[in-house]
């Protein structure tokens, strides 16, 4: 058995606080690893939660955006849907002289 006086213990002393410093690493290493775990489900967590609000809010708009919606919203209006097809008004090309 090694005891405080023996010359056993503090020639290993070295050795015993490098493991002493090998497990307080470990151990900081550890505590830090799960820390970084919860900071990644949080984000993770955020990123569904904004995907989701993303996802409802597209709908909501296209929703909202179809033809017989946009014509109800109009008419509330006064004004009255077109029954002519649209046409596309062209400008002839007119010689400039100089």
């Amino acid at each position: 058995m090694f005891g405080l006086n023996d010359k056993g213990f503090f020639k290993n002393l070295p050795f015993i606080l490098f493991l002493s410093l090998l497990g307080f690493l470990y151990i900081t290493n550890s505590y830090s690893f799960d820390e970084t775990v919860r900071e990644m489900d949080a984000i993770k967590n955020e990123i569904n939660d904004q995907n989701n609000e993303f996802v409802i809010t597209k709908t909501q708009v296209s929703i909202k955006g179809q033809r017989n919606e946009v014509v109800n919203k109009v008419e509330q209006l006064g004004l009255k849907e077109s029954k002519k097809p649209p046409f596309q008004l062209k400008k002839e090309n007119e010689k400039i002289d100089k």
